[in-house]
């Protein structure tokens, strides 16, 4: 049988005030600092998320400015082309023109020395012909 004597009352007594010292000294800063501990940990995983949320959102727009920077550059290049293109229009025009221009000059004066040419022949073949008469002839005729 169990004998029951004062010792187990100051047996009692003296773990009631070891667990009151203990809870004061150990357990509460010990559970404080696993309930720290997890507040970080989950406020961590948090802003990692939060971090993680925004380089996604940051990335599609350097992306998307990326897009518009590579249309802007598409557009300005074909710009520069279309205008490239212009000119070298523009400049065989002019070339054609000024060798159309050429052409028709070189023609007139082709044309003005033919002219020439062909009254200085009739003159030439008149006298010719006039001093081959004088010597089939042997006189000379007007």
């Amino acid at each position: 049988m169990i004998n029951l004597d004062i010792s187990i009352v100051y047996q009692i007594v003296l773990f009631l005030i070891l667990w009151a010292i203990l809870s004061k000294v150990l357990f509460k800063p010990y559970l404080g600092l696993l309930a720290e501990r997890e507040h970080k940990t989950s406020g961590v995983q948090q802003d990692s998320g939060d971090l993680e949320r925004e380089g996604q959102r940051l990335k599609s727009e350097y992306e998307d400015k990326i897009v518009q920077a590579q249309t802007v550059g598409y557009a300005a290049r074909e710009a520069i082309v279309q205008e490239g293109r212009q000119q070298r229009e523009k400049i065989l025009s002019e070339g054609r023109d000024e060798a159309a221009r050429m052409l028709e000059q070189i023609r007139k004066e082709i044309a003005e020395t033919m002219d020439r040419e062909r009254r200085f022949a009739a003159a030439e073949a008149s006298h010719v012909a006039g001093a081959m008469v004088a010597k089939i002839l042997g006189r000379s005729v007007q």
